[in-house]
């Protein structure tokens, strides 16, 4: 990379990274991203909320977080506004862990992350993330997949998507490598981890999140059920076969709770009951019925 790219780039970056107005960031990244030439494989960026993680460039959303210090920023902010000191939380599919170090953050010392991540190496880079943010001992990370029974799985990578896609379905797809990873249920982990109380579950896990729900019924026994971020798509339920609102119906069977669509671009979520038949799904915030709103209404649309 020549000297005045990475000048541009520098530049760039200076001011999406720090500047409060949002608009127009990812046009600049995309400038800067031109004139950068070949990118190292990895890079060590800092986030907006003052934590460290390490990226892969060939995965262009990261590749903009260099730049913007943010990820999902809609869905981070929620979770800002939820997440307490003392919290226990899952993140379900945490990838190189955006949301694990957040969670590590935001519960602190006196609570505690679970992390799974089935895929090697990305769970090699979520461990080197969560040992460069702090504190250092509050979450615990799990090569392992989440699902309704104990047995080893086949999971795809798939040739033409980031490794964050890698899913035990293939999507009807012809280009994937395979590999095998344990998998095991929530409620095996949770008793054999002492874990009586869960606070907050995220769920990205490509479409097997009803898979991974059919083995956590112990979520639902608690006194107070969890607070649920579930990617509800129906690109990836449909390849196990079911919809997007059979998520919904299946939680509302278990507990009461109520649905918030997530609007990124607005900051918003939006009550809703059911997905209509053309909807191609969203990411879902679900409310226990008994949930305090107070944090997260000026959110809501």
């Amino acid at each position: 990379m020549s000297k005045s790219s990475n000048l541009i780039q520098g530049l760039i970056r200076g001011y999406t990274l720090h500047s409060p107005i949002r608009k127009g960031k990812y046009r600049l990244a995309d400038i800067a991203l031109r004139f950068s030439g070949k990118l190292p494989v990895e890079i060590l960026a800092d986030t907006r909320d003052g934590r460290k993680l390490v990226l892969s460039t060939s995965n262009d959303s990261y590749r903009y977080l260099n730049f913007t210090g943010e990820y999902e920023p809609a869905i981070t902010e929620i979770f800002c506004k939820i997440v307490k000191p003392g919290n226990v939380c899952l993140d379900v599919g945490a990838n190189i862990g955006w949301y694990t170090t957040l969670f590590q953050k935001l519960a602190g010392q006196s609570g505690s992350v679970h992390a799974f991540e089935p895929v090697h190496g990305i769970f090699e880079r979520l461990c080197r993330n969560v040992k460069l943010n702090s504190p250092p001992d509050n979450v615990v990370v799990n090569n392992l997949a989440l699902g309704d029974t104990e047995k080893m799985v086949e999971l795809h990578v798939f040739q033409d998507l980031p490794d964050g896609h890698a899913s035990i379905a293939t999507f009807d797809k012809k280009e994937y490598e395979t590999f095998h990873c344990p998998m095991v249920t929530l409620d095996s982990y949770l008793i054999s981890r002492n874990i009586e109380n869960v606070n907050i579950v995220k769920m990205d896990i490509e479409g097997a999140e009803l898979m991974m729900l059919l083995g956590a019924s112990r979520l639902f026994e608690q006194d107070q059920p969890p607070v649920l971020e579930v990617e509800m798509a129906l690109a990836t339920t449909r390849g196990f076969g079911y919809l997007p609102n059979d998520l919904i119906e299946f939680i509302r069977g278990k507990a009461d709770y109520d649905f918030y669509a997530i609007d990124e671009r607005r900051f918003r979520i939006k009550r809703i009951h059911e997905f209509g038949d053309d909807d191609i799904g969203a990411n879902v915030i679900c409310f226990p019925g008994n949930y305090d709103m107070k944090a997260i209404t000026s959110m809501i649309e």
